[in-house]
């Protein structure tokens, strides 16, 4: 779920944190498997943990980061949910459409959910289907620039001509970037094509078939809102004492830059959570939080690279560790539209002059795992071997520079645009010291809280931006649509034909086998053409104290080990 706070933007999403990567076992052994619950309660059942940064909005029409969705998947249920084994389950709805069953037509344009009885938001009023209808009219809704609009074009109705995509399709030929895309969509906004025939019955007709179709139906842009609340109050609408949920928790306090906490909902569908709080805080240094789960202030916490290196000479800590693979893959963005990084042998020249394998091993304290490709280990369509030229080309980079007219990096200016985390700092310290003395370019570091940096980075108010991705769903489509040129994700500015083609086609092909494959081709052109260069792999590292049972880790959870599960968390034996 696409957005990545700390050191990266998701969209998705992104999920996932910036200390993260593949590789170990969750304390059972399997991400995705909760810890047994074999003790009594304890009486009190509040979970403590912490967050990098303020949410950028408990709006789920809106959110893209990773911070804002930690908190919104677990006051929010949708039509259908990812399982703890990355398949798609029903939530809401009474069971997952299929062509046998009746939910999804024999020429897979439209999608028919049924829902469950007696649902209700969380102010006990019931929940009816033209909930799901205003959330994705909300996704286009004039002046909104909701960027996981993108996701989501298959919904539009078709135009005079025919061709629901004729916008992305002008964009790409013109260079018209996402931003400029929604805004020029935002004057009319599209007709959508869903529909509430009646109170328990969902619609959705595809102008195109998609084969991911049920997956974007369990991301947070499907949530159901309530429209009621949204034009009483305005922008005041997500506030606490005003916001309306429908999910295992409902919001209690938002104290902007200080905490979050949410609240047993009893009027939730499913079985009650045992926890009757969760309280976040937002401590956005890494040594800080550590202190604090020390002192038994924080039930679980993630480690950075320092943090590791105490847990590991520390054997009562090392009992609490646990590490397990992230889908999720950061590294440095280039701007395009930047004079500077226009020609692609610049780019190259940057993509080979920093050594990962320094990084990972040495700065990262082997947190993480050295990446050269964009799709990570553990999703369909990973390949080991792209990326390679990229390995021990410190000489090829400087020959590059030099063909480009930059003979010894003499003349070439970029500056980083960072997040100002610990973690964030350190990487982009780290990266301006490699260029600079691998490269002799000049490199400056503008560091910028979350939100400024999230707004900038939409922008593409840059020319070199770290960050990164963490899947919002477990497929390739998820990475590889959002370098398209004039999606709204791709503030860069990168166009390619041949990119477009392979990904265009994948998007639309039912084989299996042959979509993975045109993928993996399109990120072999990504990769080449460079307007990102990939950094490391995700793996989460991180401390849970003994007290909290029934955690249930996950590769794409936000910032929090668990985070997408807590209503099945239990505490039990705390002092």
């Amino acid at each position: 779920m696409g957005a990545l706070a700390a050191l990266m933007l998701v969209s998705v999403a992104c999920r996932s944190s910036d200390d993260a990567s593949p590789g170990a076992e969750t304390p059972t052994g399997t991400t995705g498997t909760a810890t047994p619950v074999l003790a009594t309660p304890d009486a009190v059942q509040v979970l403590r943990v912490n967050l990098p940064g303020e949410p950028q909005t408990l709006d789920p029409q809106r959110a893209t980061d990773s911070v804002s969705n930690t908190i919104l998947q677990n006051i929010y249920s949708g039509l259908l949910r990812i399982s703890p084994d990355l398949t798609v389950e029903a939530d809401l709805a009474t069971e997952v459409p299929t062509v046998e069953n009746g939910g999804i037509s024999g020429d897979g344009l439209t999608y028919t959910f049924h829902l469950r009885d007696g649902l209700k938001w969380s102010d006990g009023s019931p929940l009816v289907a033209e909930a799901f209808v205003d959330a994705a009219r909300r996704l286009f809704e004039p002046g909104a620039a909701s960027y996981y609009a993108d996701f989501y074009r298959v919904l539009a109705a078709p135009g005079p001509d025919g061709d629901a995509n004729l916008g992305v399709r002008v964009a790409r030929r013109e260079g018209v970037t996402g931003e400029d895309l929604l805004a020029r969509e935002a004057l009319v906004g599209p007709a959508l094509r869903v529909e509430a025939p009646d109170a328990r019955t969902v619609v959705f007709h595809l102008n195109t078939r998609t084969p991911v179709f049920l997956q974007l139906v369990s991301l947070w842009p499907m949530y159901p809102v309530r429209q009621d609340v949204i034009d009483a109050n305005g922008a005041l609408w997500t506030e606490a004492g005003t916001h309306i949920s429908n999910g295992p928790f409902r919001l209690q306090t938002w104290d902007h830059g200080q905490r979050v906490e949410i609240v047993r909902n009893e009027h939730w569908h499913g079985a009650p959570p045992t926890l009757t709080s969760v309280q976040f805080s937002m401590i956005g240094d890494a040594a800080v939080t550590f202190l604090a789960y020390r002192n038994g202030e924080l039930d679980i916490t993630t480690l950075g690279a320092a943090e590791l290196v105490q847990v590991r000479d520390d054997i009562p800590l090392r009992e609490e560790f646990i590490a397990y693979a992230q889908l999720s893959t950061v590294g440095i963005y280039f701007n395009l539209a930047d004079p500077m990084l226009e020609d692609v042998r610049v780019r190259q020249a940057l993509a080979g002059g920093f050594d990962r394998q320094e990084y990972a091993e040495i700065v990262r304290e082997g947190a993480v795992l050295p990446a050269y490709g964009w799709v990570p280990p553990g999703m369909p369509g990973h390949d080991p071997e792209v990326g390679a030229r990229y390995r021990d080309a410190v000489e090829a980079s400087r020959k590059l520079l030099e063909d480009a007219g930059f003979p010894g990096g003499a003349g070439l200016t970029v500056t980083i645009l960072s997040v100002d985390t610990t973690t964030s700092n350190v990487s982009t310290q780290w990266l301006q010291q490699q260029w600079e003395r691998n490269l002799g370019i000049t490199v400056n570091v503008a560091n910028r809280d979350t939100a400024t940096y999230v707004a900038e980075r939409a922008a593409g108010k840059y020319s070199v931006v770290l960050g990164g991705w963490g899947a919002d769903y477990p497929d390739p489509q998820n990475w590889l649509h959002l370098f398209q040129a004039g999606g709204a994700f791709n503030s860069g500015a990168y166009r390619s034909d041949a990119f477009d083609r392979l990904v265009d086609a994948a998007a639309l092909e039912l084989d299996n086998d042959r979509r993975i494959q045109l993928y993996m081709e399109a990120q072999r052109v990504l990769i080449d053409d460079a307007p990102f260069t990939p950094l490391y792999y995700g793996r989460r590292n991180a401390l849970v104290k003994s007290w909290v049972k029934g955690l249930v880790p996950s590769s794409m959870e936000g910032e929090i080990p668990g985070d997408l599960y807590f209503d099945r968390v239990v505490i039990s034996g705390r002092p």
